[in-house]
């Protein structure tokens, strides 16, 4: 199990954040919405899919 100083030393760890964070800004941009705002819209999408991303009915 990695910890979480572990993961700020791993790369692809840093990767996905940093594609995560970029993700939350620009739908902040898109809706009109503030970046915690946009960060929960994003994970309420992502907890309507499946794993292998489809959206659940």
């Amino acid at each position: 199990m990695m910890g979480l100083l572990d993961g700020l030393s791993d790369p692809e760890v840093m990767a996905r954040i940093s594609e995560r964070q970029r993700l939350a800004e620009r739908v902040a941009e898109q809706m009109g919405v503030s970046l915690s705002e946009a960060r929960a819209a994003l994970a309420h999408f992502e907890a309507k899919l499946s794993h292998e991303g489809h959206e659940l009915h």
